[in-house]
Protein backbone atom coordinates (compact mmCIF):
# COMPACT_ATOMS: atom_id res chain seq x y z
CA UNK A 1 0.00 0.00 0.00
CA UNK A 2 1.34 3.46 -1.02
CA UNK A 3 0.89 6.58 0.66
CA UNK A 4 -1.10 9.18 -0.56
CA UNK A 5 0.82 11.78 -2.92
CA UNK A 6 1.10 14.81 -0.93
CA UNK A 7 1.58 17.35 -3.80
CA UNK A 8 -1.56 18.71 -4.33
CA UNK A 9 -1.02 22.55 -5.04
CA UNK A 10 -2.39 24.53 -2.68
CA UNK A 11 -4.01 27.36 -5.72
CA UNK A 12 -5.75 24.19 -7.12
CA UNK A 13 -7.23 23.29 -4.05
CA UNK A 14 -8.61 25.96 -2.48
CA UNK A 15 -9.93 27.56 -6.06
CA UNK A 16 -11.68 23.96 -6.79
CA UNK A 17 -13.03 23.95 -2.60
CA UNK A 18 -14.22 28.15 -3.35
CA UNK A 19 -16.15 27.00 -6.75
CA UNK A 20 -17.89 23.96 -4.31
CA UNK A 21 -18.54 25.88 -1.61
CA UNK A 22 -20.15 28.40 -4.33
CA UNK A 23 -21.84 25.75 -6.17
CA UNK A 24 -24.32 25.05 -2.80
CA UNK A 25 -24.27 28.70 -2.17
CA UNK A 26 -21.99 28.62 0.90
CA UNK A 27 -21.80 32.14 2.59
CA UNK A 28 -18.00 33.82 1.88
CA UNK A 29 -16.31 36.14 4.42
CA UNK A 30 -16.67 39.20 3.11
CA UNK A 31 -13.42 40.12 4.00
CA UNK A 32 -10.46 38.01 4.37
CA UNK A 33 -8.46 39.06 7.35
CA UNK A 34 -5.84 41.31 6.68
CA UNK A 35 -7.35 42.51 3.71
CA UNK A 36 -9.41 46.18 2.66
CA UNK A 37 -12.59 47.02 5.02
CA UNK A 38 -15.18 50.48 4.83
CA UNK A 39 -15.93 51.77 7.96
CA UNK A 40 -18.95 51.90 8.96
CA UNK A 41 -21.50 52.63 12.24
CA UNK A 42 -22.61 49.31 13.10
CA UNK A 43 -26.92 49.58 12.89
CA UNK A 44 -27.51 46.68 14.92
CA UNK A 45 -26.87 46.96 18.78
CA UNK A 46 -26.43 44.77 21.80
CA UNK A 47 -30.20 43.70 23.24
CA UNK A 48 -29.57 41.70 26.28
CA UNK A 49 -26.49 42.01 29.24
CA UNK A 50 -26.54 38.94 31.56
CA UNK A 51 -24.60 39.22 34.93
CA UNK A 52 -21.05 37.35 34.36
CA UNK A 53 -21.01 35.48 37.42
CA UNK A 54 -19.43 36.48 40.47
CA UNK A 55 -17.60 39.34 38.71
CA UNK A 56 -20.89 41.62 38.98
CA UNK A 57 -20.50 43.03 35.60
CA UNK A 58 -23.51 42.60 33.09
CA UNK A 59 -21.42 41.44 29.96
CA UNK A 60 -23.36 41.53 26.56
CA UNK A 61 -24.81 37.98 25.50
CA UNK A 62 -22.59 38.49 22.32
CA UNK A 63 -18.87 38.89 23.05
CA UNK A 64 -15.97 39.49 21.36
CA UNK A 65 -12.90 36.24 21.01
CA UNK A 66 -10.47 39.43 19.98
CA UNK A 67 -7.80 37.13 18.49
CA UNK A 68 -7.59 38.62 15.07
CA UNK A 69 -8.87 42.22 15.48
CA UNK A 70 -6.44 44.27 14.74
CA UNK A 71 -8.13 46.82 12.29
CA UNK A 72 -9.10 49.51 14.81
CA UNK A 73 -12.12 50.84 12.71
CA UNK A 74 -13.86 47.54 13.29
CA UNK A 75 -12.94 47.40 17.03
CA UNK A 76 -14.56 51.06 17.01
CA UNK A 77 -17.88 49.88 15.56
CA UNK A 78 -17.70 46.61 17.51
CA UNK A 79 -17.44 48.58 20.95
CA UNK A 80 -20.02 50.95 19.56
CA UNK A 81 -22.69 48.20 18.81
CA UNK A 82 -22.78 47.50 22.62
CA UNK A 83 -20.64 44.75 23.00
CA UNK A 84 -18.46 45.14 26.34
CA UNK A 85 -16.73 42.08 26.71
CA UNK A 86 -13.30 41.53 24.65
CA UNK A 87 -11.37 38.35 25.24
CA UNK A 88 -7.79 39.03 24.14
CA UNK A 89 -4.11 37.35 25.26
CA UNK A 90 -0.63 37.87 25.40
CA UNK A 91 0.22 36.03 22.00
CA UNK A 92 -2.99 37.30 20.20
CA UNK A 93 -0.80 38.63 17.16
CA UNK A 94 2.08 38.83 18.87
CA UNK A 95 0.63 41.22 21.17
CA UNK A 96 -1.16 43.52 18.64
CA UNK A 97 -4.65 42.64 19.72
CA UNK A 98 -3.61 43.97 22.77
CA UNK A 99 -2.14 47.39 21.54
CA UNK A 100 -5.44 47.89 19.69
CA UNK A 101 -7.08 47.51 22.38
CA UNK A 102 -5.21 50.31 24.36
CA UNK A 103 -5.05 52.86 21.02
CA UNK A 104 -9.28 52.07 21.57
CA UNK A 105 -9.88 52.08 24.80
CA UNK A 106 -7.73 55.53 25.26
CA UNK A 107 -10.94 57.66 24.75
CA UNK A 108 -13.66 55.51 26.37
CA UNK A 109 -14.70 54.56 29.61
CA UNK A 110 -12.73 51.91 31.04
CA UNK A 111 -14.97 50.60 33.40
CA UNK A 112 -17.70 49.92 30.90
CA UNK A 113 -15.68 47.27 29.08
CA UNK A 114 -14.86 44.41 30.57
CA UNK A 115 -10.89 43.11 29.28
CA UNK A 116 -9.73 39.58 29.60
CA UNK A 117 -6.13 38.62 28.86
CA UNK A 118 -4.34 35.07 28.91
CA UNK A 119 -0.75 34.06 29.48
CA UNK A 120 0.18 30.36 28.19
CA UNK A 121 2.28 28.64 30.98
CA UNK A 122 4.57 25.96 31.31
CA UNK A 123 5.24 24.27 34.83
CA UNK A 124 8.81 26.29 34.87
CA UNK A 125 7.52 29.40 34.69
CA UNK A 126 7.78 31.33 38.32
CA UNK A 127 5.92 34.05 39.92
CA UNK A 128 8.19 36.39 39.24
CA UNK A 129 8.06 36.17 35.58
CA UNK A 130 4.01 35.72 35.20
CA UNK A 131 3.91 38.60 36.76
CA UNK A 132 6.37 40.28 34.67
CA UNK A 133 3.74 39.05 31.47
CA UNK A 134 0.57 40.22 33.24
CA UNK A 135 1.74 43.60 33.82
CA UNK A 136 3.19 43.53 29.85
CA UNK A 137 -0.39 43.10 28.74
CA UNK A 138 -1.28 46.13 30.69
CA UNK A 139 1.24 48.27 29.36
CA UNK A 140 0.25 47.22 25.94
CA UNK A 141 -3.40 47.60 26.66
CA UNK A 142 -2.85 50.83 28.16
CA UNK A 143 -4.92 50.17 31.06
CA UNK A 144 -4.55 50.16 34.72
CA UNK A 145 -5.61 47.34 35.61
CA UNK A 146 -6.94 44.14 33.47
CA UNK A 147 -10.42 42.83 34.51
CA UNK A 148 -9.65 39.08 34.05
CA UNK A 149 -6.45 37.42 33.76
CA UNK A 150 -6.84 34.02 32.41
CA UNK A 151 -4.35 30.88 32.12
CA UNK A 152 -4.58 30.12 28.71
CA UNK A 153 -5.51 26.27 27.73
CA UNK A 154 -4.15 24.39 30.48
CA UNK A 155 -3.79 20.91 29.49
CA UNK A 156 -3.93 19.67 33.05
CA UNK A 157 -5.93 19.97 36.36
CA UNK A 158 -1.93 20.48 37.82
CA UNK A 159 -1.04 23.28 35.83
CA UNK A 160 -4.20 24.70 36.14
CA UNK A 161 -3.55 24.83 40.01
CA UNK A 162 -0.16 26.33 39.04
CA UNK A 163 0.93 28.19 42.13
CA UNK A 164 3.46 30.85 41.15
CA UNK A 165 0.12 32.16 38.33
CA UNK A 166 -2.02 32.03 41.61
CA UNK A 167 0.70 33.83 43.85
CA UNK A 168 1.37 36.56 40.96
CA UNK A 169 -2.19 36.57 40.19
CA UNK A 170 -3.16 37.57 44.41
CA UNK A 171 -0.35 39.67 44.75
CA UNK A 172 -1.64 41.69 41.22
CA UNK A 173 -5.42 41.34 42.66
CA UNK A 174 -3.91 43.38 46.09
CA UNK A 175 -1.87 46.19 43.94
CA UNK A 176 -5.65 46.54 41.91
CA UNK A 177 -3.64 45.58 38.43
CA UNK A 178 -6.08 42.23 38.39
CA UNK A 179 -9.44 42.26 39.13
CA UNK A 180 -10.43 38.48 38.66
CA UNK A 181 -9.20 34.96 37.39
CA UNK A 182 -9.78 32.49 34.98
CA UNK A 183 -8.75 29.80 32.82
CA UNK A 184 -9.62 29.14 28.59
CA UNK A 185 -9.91 25.44 27.58
CA UNK A 186 -9.91 24.34 23.95
CA UNK A 187 -9.98 20.26 25.59
CA UNK A 188 -6.50 17.86 25.66
CA UNK A 189 -3.10 19.14 23.69
CA UNK A 190 -1.14 16.02 24.35
CA UNK A 191 0.75 15.16 27.37
CA UNK A 192 2.23 12.31 29.03
CA UNK A 193 -1.64 11.76 30.48
CA UNK A 194 -4.33 13.60 27.81
CA UNK A 195 -6.79 15.27 30.38
CA UNK A 196 -10.33 16.42 28.81
CA UNK A 197 -11.99 20.15 28.68
CA UNK A 198 -14.19 18.51 31.26
CA UNK A 199 -11.86 16.83 33.80
CA UNK A 200 -10.06 20.41 33.88
CA UNK A 201 -13.11 22.84 34.15
CA UNK A 202 -14.70 21.11 36.91
CA UNK A 203 -11.32 21.08 38.94
CA UNK A 204 -10.95 24.61 38.61
CA UNK A 205 -14.68 25.05 39.93
CA UNK A 206 -14.10 22.95 42.80
CA UNK A 207 -10.53 24.57 42.81
CA UNK A 208 -12.51 27.94 43.98
CA UNK A 209 -10.09 30.77 42.89
CA UNK A 210 -11.32 30.65 38.94
CA UNK A 211 -13.96 33.53 38.53
CA UNK A 212 -14.30 33.27 34.85
CA UNK A 213 -14.17 30.33 32.35
CA UNK A 214 -13.99 30.21 28.87
CA UNK A 215 -14.92 26.91 26.98
CA UNK A 216 -16.53 24.97 24.24
CA UNK A 217 -20.26 24.50 24.13
CA UNK A 218 -22.42 23.93 20.84
CA UNK A 219 -25.48 21.93 19.88
CA UNK A 220 -23.33 19.31 18.72
CA UNK A 221 -20.83 19.24 21.84
CA UNK A 222 -23.19 19.55 24.65
CA UNK A 223 -22.09 16.74 26.77
CA UNK A 224 -19.38 18.28 28.80
CA UNK A 225 -20.31 21.91 28.22
CA UNK A 226 -23.42 21.21 30.28
CA UNK A 227 -21.58 19.41 33.54
CA UNK A 228 -19.40 22.62 33.06
CA UNK A 229 -22.46 25.04 32.95
CA UNK A 230 -23.76 23.35 36.17
CA UNK A 231 -21.13 23.85 38.15
CA UNK A 232 -20.49 27.52 37.10
CA UNK A 233 -23.67 28.02 38.27
CA UNK A 234 -23.87 26.35 41.46
CA UNK A 235 -20.72 28.30 42.27
CA UNK A 236 -21.72 31.23 40.52
CA UNK A 237 -18.10 31.04 37.85
CA UNK A 238 -18.98 33.40 34.89
CA UNK A 239 -19.42 31.54 31.68
CA UNK A 240 -18.13 32.56 28.31
CA UNK A 241 -18.38 30.43 25.27
CA UNK A 242 -16.23 30.13 22.23
CA UNK A 243 -16.45 27.32 19.31
CA UNK A 244 -19.64 28.08 19.38
CA UNK A 245 -20.71 27.24 15.95
CA UNK A 246 -19.59 23.38 14.63
CA UNK A 247 -21.15 23.58 11.44
CA UNK A 248 -18.63 22.11 9.35
CA UNK A 249 -18.36 23.12 5.32
CA UNK A 250 -18.55 18.95 4.78
CA UNK A 251 -18.27 19.79 0.73
CA UNK A 252 -15.08 20.80 0.84
CA UNK A 253 -13.70 18.29 2.89
CA UNK A 254 -15.55 15.87 0.12
CA UNK A 255 -14.02 17.97 -2.63
CA UNK A 256 -10.49 17.38 -1.46
CA UNK A 257 -11.03 13.76 -0.52
CA UNK A 258 -11.83 13.26 -4.11
CA UNK A 259 -9.00 14.86 -5.50
CA UNK A 260 -7.06 12.94 -3.04
CA UNK A 261 -8.30 9.72 -4.33
CA UNK A 262 -7.90 11.07 -7.96
CA UNK A 263 -4.35 12.55 -7.49
CA UNK A 264 -3.35 9.26 -4.84
CA UNK A 265 -2.49 6.03 -6.74
CA UNK A 266 -3.38 3.94 -3.87
CA UNK A 267 -5.12 5.05 -0.89
CA UNK A 268 -6.18 2.83 2.43
CA UNK A 269 -9.66 1.27 2.99
CA UNK A 270 -10.67 3.33 5.67
CA UNK A 271 -10.60 6.29 3.06
CA UNK A 272 -12.95 5.15 1.03
CA UNK A 273 -15.65 4.54 3.53
CA UNK A 274 -15.16 7.85 4.67
CA UNK A 275 -15.47 9.53 1.04
CA UNK A 276 -18.42 7.05 0.69
CA UNK A 277 -19.81 8.73 3.70
CA UNK A 278 -19.28 12.07 2.89
CA UNK A 279 -20.95 11.19 -0.61
CA UNK A 280 -23.96 10.18 0.82
CA UNK A 281 -24.54 13.17 3.77
CA UNK A 282 -23.74 15.66 0.66
CA UNK A 283 -26.90 13.95 -0.90
CA UNK A 284 -29.18 13.84 2.39
CA UNK A 285 -27.95 17.71 3.13
CA UNK A 286 -29.72 18.77 -0.01
CA UNK A 287 -32.66 17.14 1.15
CA UNK A 288 -33.12 18.88 4.69
CA UNK A 289 -31.71 22.19 3.08
CA UNK A 290 -34.66 22.32 0.27
CA UNK A 291 -37.30 20.94 3.51
CA UNK A 292 -36.41 23.51 5.82
CA UNK A 293 -35.92 26.27 3.29
CA UNK A 294 -31.98 26.80 4.52
CA UNK A 295 -30.29 28.93 1.78
CA UNK A 296 -26.48 28.55 2.98
CA UNK A 297 -24.88 27.72 6.29
CA UNK A 298 -24.85 31.56 7.46
CA UNK A 299 -28.41 30.77 8.51
CA UNK A 300 -26.91 27.17 10.56
CA UNK A 301 -24.53 29.38 12.11
CA UNK A 302 -26.99 31.76 13.08
CA UNK A 303 -29.22 28.99 14.56
CA UNK A 304 -25.96 27.59 16.07
CA UNK A 305 -25.68 31.19 18.13
CA UNK A 306 -29.09 31.32 19.00
CA UNK A 307 -28.92 27.50 20.54
CA UNK A 308 -26.34 28.60 23.09
CA UNK A 309 -27.57 31.85 23.70
CA UNK A 310 -30.83 30.33 24.69
CA UNK A 311 -29.31 28.66 27.74
CA UNK A 312 -29.90 30.17 30.87
CA UNK A 313 -26.59 29.17 32.24
CA UNK A 314 -24.22 31.18 29.36
CA UNK A 315 -23.38 34.82 30.05
CA UNK A 316 -21.66 35.22 26.96
CA UNK A 317 -20.84 33.78 23.58
CA UNK A 318 -17.25 34.76 22.23
CA UNK A 319 -17.31 35.22 19.00
CA UNK A 320 -14.19 35.96 16.23
CA UNK A 321 -15.79 38.97 14.22
CA UNK A 322 -13.39 39.97 11.78
CA UNK A 323 -15.10 42.36 9.00
CA UNK A 324 -18.55 44.82 10.07
CA UNK A 325 -20.92 42.54 7.73
CA UNK A 326 -20.10 39.76 10.78
CA UNK A 327 -20.71 42.31 13.08
CA UNK A 328 -23.82 43.08 11.59
CA UNK A 329 -25.04 39.42 11.21
CA UNK A 330 -23.66 38.68 15.27
CA UNK A 331 -25.03 41.15 16.96
CA UNK A 332 -28.16 41.39 15.26
CA UNK A 333 -28.38 37.65 17.26
CA UNK A 334 -28.25 39.83 20.51
CA UNK A 335 -31.46 38.82 22.55
CA UNK A 336 -33.03 36.56 19.87
CA UNK A 337 -35.02 33.48 20.94
CA UNK A 338 -34.15 29.81 19.45
CA UNK A 339 -37.02 29.77 17.24
CA UNK A 340 -38.57 27.17 15.77
CA UNK A 341 -37.24 27.20 12.65
CA UNK A 342 -33.66 27.32 14.07
CA UNK A 343 -34.61 24.27 16.20
CA UNK A 344 -35.68 22.43 13.17
CA UNK A 345 -32.55 23.70 11.36
CA UNK A 346 -30.08 22.04 13.64
CA UNK A 347 -32.03 18.85 14.50
CA UNK A 348 -31.74 18.26 10.52
CA UNK A 349 -28.14 19.40 10.25
CA UNK A 350 -26.98 16.91 13.68
CA UNK A 351 -29.12 13.74 11.74
CA UNK A 352 -26.86 13.84 8.97
CA UNK A 353 -23.60 15.47 10.06
CA UNK A 354 -23.81 14.63 13.50
CA UNK A 355 -21.87 11.92 13.23
CA UNK A 356 -18.95 13.60 10.59
CA UNK A 357 -18.32 16.43 13.58
CA UNK A 358 -14.81 15.96 15.57
CA UNK A 359 -16.34 17.41 18.85
CA UNK A 360 -14.42 20.09 19.85
CA UNK A 361 -12.24 20.24 22.93
CA UNK A 362 -13.49 15.59 22.95
CA UNK A 363 -9.97 14.24 23.01
CA UNK A 364 -11.35 10.96 24.31
CA UNK A 365 -9.26 8.78 21.52
CA UNK A 366 -5.73 10.62 22.41
CA UNK A 367 -5.00 8.21 24.39
CA UNK A 368 -4.94 5.43 22.36
CA UNK A 369 -2.95 7.22 19.88
CA UNK A 370 0.04 5.42 20.30
CA UNK A 371 1.86 7.83 17.96
CA UNK A 372 1.06 10.63 20.50
CA UNK A 373 -0.57 12.69 17.31
CA UNK A 374 -2.66 15.65 19.16
CA UNK A 375 -6.23 14.60 17.56
CA UNK A 376 -8.15 17.45 19.00
CA UNK A 377 -5.70 20.10 18.14
CA UNK A 378 -5.34 19.14 14.33
CA UNK A 379 -9.11 19.60 14.08
CA UNK A 380 -9.50 22.50 15.94
CA UNK A 381 -6.55 24.02 13.19
CA UNK A 382 -8.84 22.29 10.13
CA UNK A 383 -12.00 24.02 12.06
CA UNK A 384 -10.09 27.41 11.48
CA UNK A 385 -8.62 26.50 8.13
CA UNK A 386 -12.08 25.21 6.27
CA UNK A 387 -14.66 27.31 8.75
CA UNK A 388 -13.36 30.47 9.73
CA UNK A 389 -11.21 31.28 6.88
CA UNK A 390 -7.98 31.85 8.99
CA UNK A 391 -6.01 29.49 6.35
CA UNK A 392 -2.63 31.39 7.08
CA UNK A 393 -2.52 31.14 10.52
CA UNK A 394 -4.01 27.31 11.00
CA UNK A 395 -1.69 26.38 8.74
CA UNK A 396 1.28 28.20 10.11
CA UNK A 397 0.38 26.23 13.89
CA UNK A 398 -0.06 22.92 12.11
CA UNK A 399 3.41 23.24 11.00
CA UNK A 400 4.32 24.14 14.70
CA UNK A 401 3.02 20.48 16.27
CA UNK A 402 5.74 18.48 17.01
CA UNK A 403 3.56 15.16 15.67
CA UNK A 404 1.11 15.59 12.82
CA UNK A 405 -1.52 13.52 11.15
CA UNK A 406 1.01 12.32 8.71
CA UNK A 407 1.69 9.18 10.61
CA UNK A 408 -2.13 8.55 10.78
CA UNK A 409 -2.14 7.43 6.65
CA UNK A 410 -0.87 3.98 7.34
CA UNK A 411 -1.98 3.67 10.61
CA UNK A 412 -4.84 1.01 12.03
CA UNK A 413 -6.91 3.73 13.37
CA UNK A 414 -6.67 3.44 17.18
CA UNK A 415 -8.46 6.65 17.26
CA UNK A 416 -11.47 5.71 15.00
CA UNK A 417 -12.37 2.50 17.14
CA UNK A 418 -11.96 4.88 20.51
CA UNK A 419 -14.35 7.37 19.31
CA UNK A 420 -17.74 7.56 21.25
CA UNK A 421 -19.75 9.55 18.90
CA UNK A 422 -18.63 7.38 15.75
CA UNK A 423 -16.71 9.89 13.72
CA UNK A 424 -14.75 8.64 10.76
CA UNK A 425 -11.52 10.69 12.24
CA UNK A 426 -9.04 8.42 10.79
CA UNK A 427 -10.35 9.97 7.85
CA UNK A 428 -10.73 13.23 8.49
CA UNK A 429 -7.36 13.35 9.67
CA UNK A 430 -5.76 12.53 6.73
CA UNK A 431 -7.77 15.20 5.15
CA UNK A 432 -7.10 17.58 7.43
CA UNK A 433 -3.32 17.21 7.04
CA UNK A 434 -3.50 17.22 3.47
CA UNK A 435 -4.89 20.92 3.68
CA UNK A 436 -2.76 22.37 6.71
CA UNK A 437 0.34 21.10 4.85
CA UNK A 438 -0.22 22.11 1.37
CA UNK A 439 2.42 24.50 -0.45
CA UNK A 440 2.46 27.62 -1.89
Amino acid sequence: MSKMKKGISRRHFLGGAAAAAAGVGLGTQAKLIGGPVVSEAPKAKIKEYRTLGRTGFKASDIGLGAGFVTDEALLEAILDSGINYIDAAENYENGQVERTLGKVMKNRDRKSVFISSKLGLQKKDTKESLKERALKCLERIQSDYVDCMMIHMPATVELMKHEGFHAAIQELKTEGKVRFCGISQHGSQWNDVPETMEKVCLAAVEDGRIDVMLFVYNFLQRDMGEKILRACKANNVGTTLMKTNPVGKYYMMKGLAEQIKEEGKEVPAYFDDLLARLKARANASDVFRKKYNIANDTELRDAAIKFVLNHPNVNSACLTITNFDELEAFVGLSGKKFDLKAQQALAAYTSVYGDLYCRHACGQCESSCPNGVPVNTIMRYYHYFSVQGREKSAMMKYAALDNSADACVNCTGHCEKACPYGVPIHGELTIAHQALSLKA
